[in-house]
């Protein structure tokens, strides 16, 4: 029992460590600062070639008792320490104000925009931003904010995660490179690619024959809206027809008012593909958004009722991106 216990201890020991160092968790919150705990400085090749040409004018200067050499030997180790303290200063007490991600479609890339302050009155130069594959280096005016962006290209249907984020810099003279690690828990929708030619959906309310005709006159016109083959021909504005100004219906006041669709994954081919059927949801729920339709959205695990608007969109889309293909599907 005493050895499974001290086991325990080790492993949590080593957990902290790691996270400490490598910060492979998301469990920073922000704003977070940049102090020294969280920077680390080593050399560049740059830097290890500048000590190896100082090495080599000091054994010169041993060698023929050259007092100027050892002069300028000692001004370029003198330097190559205040480089250290250059890149330092760079970074620390740096703070990441924010993260913010922008939603994209499968195949777009998504923008992650992340906030740097600098409150200490000085200018940082060249601070590199790097997370997943993608890089920006921006310049910060003192007492000023930076935005860096990050594009991440190649994204799937899904919920994506910027993961960490390394903040680094080699100013001034690219001797010593400086970096720091923050892991913030953020992340992006992708959302399914539109179909491009999804069928259009037929109006819940729309009315059709004599009963239409009936009642077109109690109704208050309100606009002409393009045909569509579900519109009822009663609806057709023949004079614009005849006039040779295109296809057109007309639309009603209580048409504007009452018109609702109902989108759901059991109207989707059921022998297509996942990706197909959330493809087309995606067309349709776009298409009900852009012409200011409420409209009823079905999925499984999903029901939502008569509504519109952009939050209401962007719930729909999400509902879509993270849709997990081993859940029952009608």
């Amino acid at each position: 029992m005493a050895t499974l216990s001290s086991s325990r201890l080790v492993d949590a020991q080593q957990a902290r460590l790691k996270q400490r160092m490598l910060r492979v968790d998301a469990c920073d919150t922000l704003p977070l600062t940049l102090r020294h705990e969280r920077i680390y400085i080593l050399p560049t090749t740059r830097g290890l070639a500048f000590l190896g040409v100082v090495l080599v004018m000091i054994l010169a200067s041993m060698n023929y008792g050259l007092n100027l050499g050892y002069a300028l030997s000692f001004m370029m180790v003198g330097l190559f320490a205040s480089c250290l303290l250059g890149t330092f200063m760079n970074l620390t007490q740096l703070v990441v104000q924010s993260v913010n991600a922008t939603d994209a479609y499968a195949g777009q890339a998504l923008t992650f925009a992340v906030t740097l302050t600098d409150t200490r009155g000085k200018h940082r130069h060249s601070v590199s931003v790097s997370a997943d594959g993608a890089h920006d280096r921006i310049d910060i005016n003192a007492n000023h904010n930076g935005v860096a962006v990050l594009r991440v290209a190649d994204n799937q249907r899904g919920l994506v995660n910027l993961g960490r984020i390394t903040f680094s810099s080699d100013f001034p003279l690219g001797l010593w490179r400086g970096w720091g690690y923050v892991h913030t828990p953020i992340s992006a929708y992708v959302y399914p690619l539109p179909e491009a030619d999804a069928p259009a959906l037929a109006d819940d309310n729309s009315e059709k024959g004599d009963a239409a005709t009936r009642r077109s006159d109690e109704r208050e016109f309100k606009q002409l809206k393009r045909y569509q083959e579900t519109d009822s021909p009663s609806s057709v504005a023949w004079k614009q027809v005849a006039r040779g100004g295109g296809w057109y219906s007309k639309e009603f006041e209580t048409e504007a008012q009452n018109r609702s669709n109902t989108i759901r994954w059991i109207d989707t081919p059921p022998h297509a593909s996942i990706e197909l059927r959330l493809s087309r949801m995606c067309a349709w729920v776009l298409n009900a958004n852009a012409s200011s339709t409420h409209y009823d959205f079905e999925m499984p695990g999903v029901s939502k009722s008569r509504q519109n608007g952009h939050e209401n969109l962007q719930e729909c889309l999400r509902h879509l991106a993270i849709y997990n293909p081993d859940q029952k599907s009608g």
